[in-house]
């Protein structure tokens, strides 16, 4: 369960898709959330933001990140290949620690008002099930943004309506 809880800190696999357009979460109260840089510029080439909500044990309980990375001058991105990507990414790094990762299909989604894909994956060690993991891609102008959440997944259908609050909270332009 260390590995586990490892994947947890680490919170997500995210491909460094270069930023430009402004990015606003709304957290709900008692999150504990980080800013990666702490004072972004608006043409900061990747701006991230990190939500932790704690557990009662004060284990993690759920982590989402969103990403906003800025593409470069005529790089022409398609976001079917980019969650392809993001999902044999995060299977590789899965591997890597001794879990199993079974993602579904791409499937159409909303992220912050912009038309996207997202991924469902089941992440399992020795045949169980142990952790949920959501990433979700969309693509701006000339920008690309990532949301992913993560929560052990006996928990994961509790802490539903938490993850919708912060997905609401969302604001892409």
């Amino acid at each position: 369960m260390s590995s586990l809880r490892s994947w947890l800190l680490f919170g997500t696999l995210l491909v460094p898709l270069p930023a430009l357009a402004e990015m606003q979460v709304i957290w709900p109260q008692g999150w504990d959330v980080s800013r990666s840089p702490a004072d972004a510029a608006a043409n900061a080439p990747v701006v991230r933001q990190r939500g932790v909500r704690m557990a009662q044990d004060g284990s993690q309980d759920l982590v989402m990140e969103v990403t906003r990375s800025r593409l470069g001058s005529g790089v022409a991105v398609s976001v079917e290949n980019v969650i392809v990507e993001m999902r044999k990414a995060l299977q590789k790094d899965f591997m890597r620690q001794g879990f199993q990762a079974a993602c579904g299909k791409p499937l159409e989604t909303k992220l912050g008002g912009l038309a996207g894909l997202e991924v469902h994956c089941g992440i399992s060690q020795n045949g169980t099930e142990v952790l949920r993991q959501t990433v979700q891609v969309a693509l701006g102008d000339g920008v690309a943004y990532s949301l992913t959440y993560a929560a052990p997944s006996q928990r994961y259908a509790a802490l539903a309506g938490e993850i919708e609050s912060v997905k609401v909270g969302i604001s892409l332009h």
